[in-house]
C-alpha cells in the first residue's frame, strides 16, 4: 500500500512539474515557442511525411495483404533458430532496418494485435526493431554533417548490426529463461487479401501514424526553441540536444564528439522518437523501464561496433561548424574502447533480473 501511495505521489509531482515547466515556457518565451512549433510543422513536411509516411503505408500493405507471412517462408529457419521468431518477422525486421524508426514498432504491434506473436516475442521485438533509415544516415548524417558518404555506410553498418546482435543476445536471454522456441511448422495457409482492400487499410492505419508522429515532432520542436532561450552551459545544452531530438542532437554532436559516440547517438533515437513509439509499445505490453534500458544497451553496442569498424576501415571526415568553416572530426577510435563499451552493455543486457518478467 505504502509503495502504490509513494509511486502516486512520484506521478503527482513528475506531471505538476512538468506543467509549470510548460508554463514558464509559454510564457515566458512565447515567441521560440511559437517559431518552434512553425520549425516542427516545416520539419514535417520536408522530412518526416516524405520518408515515413511511404514506408508506413508499405509495411501496413504487407501485413494487411498477407504478403509479410508468404515472404518469411524461405527464412522461417534462421529466425526461429537465431532469433526465436516466426518467419513472419522478417518483414518486420526488415522493414525496421530500412524504414525508419517507428516502422519496426508499428507492424510489431499490429502482428501482436493479429496474434501472430506472442506477448514475449512482441516485447523482444520492440526491443530491437528499431534503427533510422538508410536515407537519413547516408544522405543527411553522411554527406550532409561528415561531407562523406563512407561515414554514413559506417554509421549505417553499426546501427543495422547493432540492431541484429542485441536481438540475438535477448533471443539468447530468452532461451536461458525458458521460453520455447517457435514451432518448425508454424505459419499455417497464407491467406492473400483483396489489393484494394488492403491498400485502403495501409492508407488508413499509416495516416493514424503519421498524425501521432507528427505531432510529437511538432511538441518537441518547441521545447527545443524555448530550452535554446535558457542560459544553459555548453555542455547541459549538448545534452539537450541529443537526447531531445536525434536530429539536431546529431548535428550538434558530431562537432564535438567522435563518431561512434554518434553512431550510439542514432541507435539511441532520442526521446522524441520514443515518444512516437509509445502506443505501440503499450500494445505490446513493454514497459519504459525496459525499453529505456533497451535503447540503452543497443546504444552502446552500436558505439561499440562503429569503433571497431573505424579500427579496421579508417575515415577521415569533417564537419561544417558554426560559423560556417570545414573542421576535422575524429574519425577514429581505440580497441580498448571498443572492448569498454561492449562490456558495458553485456551488462546492461543482463541488469535486469528474470524474475522481474519486463522482458
Amino acid at each position: 500500500m505504502e509503495h502504490t501511495h509513494g509511486r502516486l505521489l512520484r506521478r503527482a509531482g513528475l506531471s505538476s512539474l512538468l506543467f509549470l515547466a510548460a508554463c514558464y515556457g509559454l510564457l515566458r518565451y512565447p515567441d521560440a515557442c511559437a517559431a518552434g512549433v512553425q520549425t516542427g510543422l516545416s520539419l514535417c513536411a520536408a522530412l518526416v511525411l516524405p520518408a515515413l509516411f511511404p514506408m508506413l503505408t508499405v509495411s501496413a500493405f504487407l501485413l494487411a495483404s498477407g504478403l509479410l507471412q508468404l515472404f518469411g517462408r524461405p527464412v522461417r529457419g534462421v529466425l526461429r533458430t537465431v532469433f526465436r521468431l516466426p518467419g513472419e518477422s522478417a518483414g518486420v525486421l526488415l522493414m525496421a532496418l530500412v524504414g525508419g524508426f517507428p516502422v519496426g514498432a508499428s507492424m510489431t504491434a499490429q502482428l501482436y494485435e493479429e496474434k501472430r506473436l506472442s506477448a514475449r516475442q512482441a516485447k523482444r521485438m520492440c526491443l530491437f526493431c528499431m534503427a533510422p533509415g538508410p536515407a537519413f544516415v547516408l544522405s543527411a548524417v553522411g554527406e550532409g554533417v561528415y561531407r562523406s558518404l563512407r561515414a554514413g555506410i559506417l554509421l549505417y553498418a553499426s546501427v543495422c548490426l547493432s540492431a541484429l546482435l542485441f536481438g540475438v543476445l535477448l533471443s539468447a536471454r530468452a532461451k536461458c529463461a525458458g521460453e520455447a522456441r517457435p514451432e518448425a511448422g508454424t505459419g499455417g495457409v497464407v491467406r492473400l487479401a483483396s489489393p484494394l482492400r488492403a491498400l485502403d487499410t495501409a492508407v488508413r492505419r499509416s495516416a493514424r501514424s503519421m498524425v501521432q508522429i507528427c505531432a510529437w515532432v511538432v511538441l518537441f520542436s518547441a521545447v527545443s526553441a524555448c530550452i535554446e532561450q535558457l542560459p544553459l552551459p555548453p555542455g547541459a545544452a549538448l545534452l539537450c540536444s541529443c537526447f531531445l531530438e536525434v536530429t539536431a542532437g546529431v548535428q550538434d554532436a558530431a562537432r564535438v564528439l567522435p563518431i561512434p559516440a554518434v553512431a550510439a547517438l542514432l541507435s539511441f533515437g532520442g526521446f522524441a522518437v520514443h515518444c512516437q513509439v509509445l502506443p505501440y509499445l503499450e500494445t505490446c505490453g513493454v514497459r519504459l523501464s525496459a525499453f529505456f534500458l533497451a535503447r540503452a544497451a543497443c546504444a552502446l553496442l552500436c558505439g561499440g561496433i562503429c569503433a571497431g569498424l573505424l579500427r579496421l576501415f579508417p575515415c577521415e571526415v569533417s564537419v561544417l561548424s558554426q560559423a560556417g568553416e570545414l573542421v576535422p572530426a575524429s574519425g577514429s577510435a581505440s580497441v580498448p574502447a571498443f572492448l569498454l563499451l561492449l562490456f558495458t552493455a553485456m551488462l546492461l543486457i543482463l541488469e535486469v533480473e528474470p524474475g522481474r518478467k519486463i522482458w
